[in-house]
């Protein structure tokens, strides 16, 4: 009987360690979202070098500007998901009018009650303050002469969000194919 106790605590014990020790041990279920900004179906590839990185993401490219129907849909699938399971872990990424969209999604989430994991803005330009239901949040800008080189800001009152803002040495429609960006963003979508 002591041979039985001491063998199933040595098993606990290999599955408890193994468990601390992996990044995904308590991590939720994944939605991400890709959103390209303005004519990516004809000018650039906007994220879709990315998307081919992240296989399980939902990639959204226009023939003209980002639809508030995308904007909506976005904002209900990700409520349905963390509705249904508040270990969700939703992370929202955008380029140049995306980048606007996915910051305009982040604070409707936010008058949900959904929580997001990572909000990535890259060359957004004027966008919406980053509320406090938002974990992590990077700000991407190029400075080619045509950048527009404007990061995201915390809403006031919001303290927790961990922010940052990286500087990509290309031009607006290159930004998104840049490789320290897809670095960054697919290691925050992975990470606590």
């Amino acid at each position: 009987m002591k041979f039985i106790r001491i063998a199933a605590f040595a098993i606990a014990t290999v599955f408890l360690v193994g468990g601390i020790g992996s990044a995904d041990a308590f991590a939720g279920p994944k939605k991400v979202y890709l959103v390209n900004g303005l004519f990516s179906k004809v000018f650039g590839y906007g994220l879709t070098n990315l998307s081919r990185k992240i296989p399980y993401a939902r990639h959204f490219k226009f023939a003209g500007g980002v639809p508030q129907s995308t904007i909506n849909g976005i904002i209900a699938d990700a409520t349905r998901a963390y509705n249904a399971d508040p270990t969700t872990e939703i992370s929202l990424v955008g380029i140049s009018q995306g980048a606007k969209a996915v910051a305009s999604i982040a604070a409707a989430l936010a008058r949900q009650g959904v929580q997001v994991h990572y909000l990535a803005a890259i060359e957004g330009g004027d966008m919406v303050t980053v509320q406090d239901n938002v974990k992590k949040a990077d700000s991407f800008v190029c400075d080619g002469a045509d950048c527009a080189r404007k990061p995201l800001y915390r809403a006031g009152g919001n303290s927790v969000t961990r922010m940052q803002t990286f500087t990509l040495h290309t031009g607006h429609i290159d930004s998104g194919n840049a490789p320290s960006m897809h670095s960054r963003v697919i290691a925050q979508i992975n990470s606590n």
